[in-house]
């Protein structure tokens, strides 16, 4: 059965384990009715990985839309801080189809290094899935606030920011990016509250929030009935499932 009724669902935050995908992850999302996962891999899972670990990092994302075409979709990893990331950058998208970039914490998104990537992506008309939190423990010394994503995304009005986990306090996550047009949420991760994803299309609007799972750390059927089991119009869950991914990535037009 199809999740949600949507006519497509696209899991947008899933991360490698190793050097791949567990395989019970791809059964689970043929039973569940997940379309396409949209995969990054984040390596060693360094804060600071080198340009050699991200370039490993990408190909083992490439090699995996190669295994499963059709089903993976990839998103490129880069460490802004290294002056080659926009090269690999526009690789993975130019060469090997890869649909955006995923940034984490190795530097703070209103970084001047970041806007040479940021530009590349308004370049290649990519969206630039962002990981961003407010955590009661403090974040780490490169980790993004939401309050910066809004900055970066006013700087930057023509790129397509997706801040992901909907900011970890999903209240003041929201709120930081709401006047931003070009922030999307997306609500993967193991926070799940009720009134989480309503509250995101009240505020942000249906078409500002995409459903994501961040296996192998989040599992896919729970993060997949947050949305499926929230209080809002049949639309909203359809965008919310599959459209909005696809229109930010341009799925039909590449």
């Amino acid at each position: 059965m199809r999740a949600g009724g949507a006519e497509l669902v696209i899991d947008c935050h899933v991360h490698t384990e190793g050097r791949g995908l567990d395989p019970r992850l791809i059964r689970h999302a043929e039973r569940l009715g997940v379309d396409r996962l949209v995969v990054s891999s984040l390596g060693s899972w360094a804060y600071e990985p080198t340009h050699e670990d991200c370039q490993q990092a990408n190909r083992v994302v490439r090699r995996l839309t190669l295994d499963y075409p059709g089903l993976v979709l990839g998103l490129a990893y880069v460490n802004p801080c290294h002056p080659e990331a926009v090269a690999e950058f526009e690789r993975c998208v130019a060469e090997w189809g890869f649909v955006g970039l995923k940034l984490w914490v190795a530097c703070r998104v209103t970084d001047d290094r970041v806007r040479p990537l940021l530009q590349k992506a308004r370049d290649l008309r990519v969206p630039v899935q962002h990981h961003a939190w407010y955590k009661i423990t403090g974040n780490l010394p490169h980790e993004s606030y939401p309050h910066e994503i809004a900055r970066a995304a006013a700087e930057f009005p023509d790129v397509q920011l997706i801040m992901a986990h909907i900011g970890g306090d999903w209240l003041r996550g929201i709120a930081s990016v709401r006047h931003q047009p070009n922030v999307s949420v997306d609500t993967s991760g193991s926070i799940i509250e009720d009134g989480m994803i309503e509250a995101a299309v009240t505020a942000l609007g249906a078409r500002r929030v995409l459903f994501g799972s961040d296996a192998h750390g989040g599992d896919l059927a729970v993060n997949l009935a947050k949305i499926a089991g929230a209080r809002i119009p049949v639309r909203a869950r359809r965008l919310i499932l599959g459209g909005n991914f696809a229109r930010l990535a341009q799925l039909g037009k590449r």
